[in-house]
């Protein structure tokens, strides 16, 4: 038995590896590591394995764009807070 995900139904459980490849429940089944937890019925939006695949991408190219913005920003605020940064005056004086 192999543990897959039903893209549709959002639900984990054992299928026998022969419906991974079955003509038409191989489009709904994704094989999956022990001990992942079905999804949230109210709250999985269901779909094909290509469907899937083509959100992850997206959402992976999405993320990927926010991380590098993300970094840029970065960078622009240690720029500016080196731009900030006041310089302690020292004066010294001599003693003698």
């Amino acid at each position: 038995m192999v543990l897959a995900l039903n893209t549709v139904s959002g639900q984990v459980s054992d299928v026998s590896p022969k419906m991974l490849v079955h003509p038409h429940f191989g489009k709904y089944l994704v094989p999956v590591e022990e001990g992942t937890k079905s999804y949230n019925p109210e709250m999985y939006k269901g779909g094909t394995v290509e469907e899937k695949v083509a959100q992850k991408s997206k959402l992976g190219n999405l993320l990927s764009i926010l991380k590098s913005d993300n970094e840029k920003e970065t960078e622009a605020e240690e720029v500016t807070e080196a731009e900030e940064t006041p310089q302690p005056d020292i004066d010294i004086e001599d003693e003698n």
